[in-house]
């Protein structure tokens, strides 16, 4: 059937692979840093192999900044910039892609997240069945009966795949995927610089948001929000709450270039990525995954 569309968050997969690998780099026979590149593909074939999508597709994020920093100069003011070892494997990582035949897309002024959001929307619009794989949570708002938010969790003993549906978002975090984005409007998010609501954390933000089920009503009536301290604060920066909100929403009503067509998964074993996976010498990959007519790799790779 025609209808499993894959959608990858590739900025925030590459970061799981880079802190994954950072203790115990991989390196081959030239000196060169593969770590991110080895990792990225190894998951994207097993993936593939297991899910068999219909359609797949890699989002990254632009370089340079997005309208949310239009809208808040902070806008992830604290992150440091990618280190240097990643950043020269981001090439690398999307010739590789190219070559097994995958679809990227990157948006001048928007996230990857707004792509996902967008092209997900579109999809179950069109009667797909969507997957969203990405380590970013913030991604739990898009999650609907149509649309599966996968989070890979790298352990010892490989990577597992945390599957979120809107009840199982419900169970973890109290509550619904909607009201995600009022969960960050008062509690705000470190990790994207979103201030929230100075003293408002996480267990205060819940409560509030089952009595008030959106930012906009607690404002409405924070005569009535519990306790006091959470109270007096969201009087004070009830504008703040609202732009965190705004920070923190994925924009899915606009419409990426992006055709089902060149979305539609085909051969990735082609003469290409053989050809760059045997030049980056990862040989496991080409014992598994490629087929043995397609020759022999050299013993000199260090990726066993």
């Amino acid at each position: 059937m025609d209808k499993r569309l894959f959608l990858i968050d590739g900025h925030s997969l590459i970061f799981k692979m880079y802190y994954a690998f950072l203790r115990h780099p991989m390196i081959n026979s030239k000196g060169a840093d593969m770590s991110i590149l080895f990792g990225f593909t190894k998951y994207i074939l097993e993936l593939i192999e297991r899910e068999k999508p219909t359609h797949f597709a890699v989002a990254f994020d632009p370089p340079g900044g997005t309208f949310r920093h239009e809208m808040y100069a902070e806008y992830k003011g604290t992150r440091k910039g990618m280190p240097e070892e990643l950043r020269e494997q981001m090439p690398l990582l999307k010739q590789m892609l190219s070559a097994m035949g995958i679809l990227i897309i990157e948006c001048p002024g928007f996230e990857a997240d707004d792509i996902l959001g967008a092209l997900s929307v579109k999809g179950a619009k069109d009667g797909k069945k969507v997957s969203l794989v990405s380590g970013d949570r913030d991604l739990l708002q898009l999650a609907t009966e149509d649309v599966l938010v996968r989070i890979p969790k790298t352990k010892r003993t490989g990577t597992e795949i945390e599957d979120y549906t809107p009840a199982q978002v419900a169970e973890k975090y109290g509550v619904t995927p909607a009201q995600i984005v009022d969960l960050k409007g008062l509690m705000g998010d470190a990790s994207d610089n979103i201030p929230g609501v100075p003293g408002i954390g996480e267990k205060t933000a819940v409560k509030i948001l089952s009595m008030f089920p959106t930012v906009e009503e607690a404002i409405a009536h924070v005569d009535d929000v519990e306790p006091k301290k959470a109270r007096e604060s969201l009087k004070e920066h009830a504008e703040l709450a609202r732009l965190s909100k705004t920070l923190a929403t994925i924009k899915t009503d606009w419409e990426p270039a992006f055709s089902y067509e060149t979305a539609r998964y085909g051969n990735i074993f082609t003469d290409e990525a053989y050809k760059l996976c045997n030049e980056l010498e990862f040989k496991s990959l080409l014992s598994r995954h490629f087929s043995p007519e397609q020759g022999l790799v050299s013993d000199n790779g260090s990726f066993d």
